[in-house]
């Protein structure tokens, strides 16, 4: 993945950290098979596509930039995505599931 963005962002470390990010949320919570796209733009956007519809404690939490307190062992991801991405959003997929997607 770095390959495909170096050449145009200047830093390609927190585009890997918000793809990972993302990534590990649908591992932790959705459980499905998961699909990153990337557009190299500029902007670069990633999406990240499982196949779990979006709750809507889930759409609530795209775009927050809360963190929670520092005794909470998780919950930083999406706030992390959304501190450093210029634009983060959530699409419903027509084929079921749901894209969670950043530019930088």
């Amino acid at each position: 993945m770095a390959q495909a963005v170096h050449d145009v962002v200047d830093d390609v470390d927190p585009v890997l950290l918000m793809t990972s990010e993302l990534v590990t949320n649908v591992v932790l919570h959705a459980n499905t098979d998961v699909t990153v796209s990337i557009t190299r733009g500029p902007p670069v956007r990633v999406e990240v596509r499982d196949g779990t519809r979006a709750t809507e404690a889930f759409r609530d939490l795209i775009g927050a930039s809360a963190m929670p307190g520092p005794s909470s062992t998780g919950g930083r991801g999406l706030a992390l995505v959304s501190a450093l991405a210029s634009r983060v959003g959530l699409d419903d997929d027509p084929a079921g599931g749901k894209i969670v997607w950043f530019e930088y």
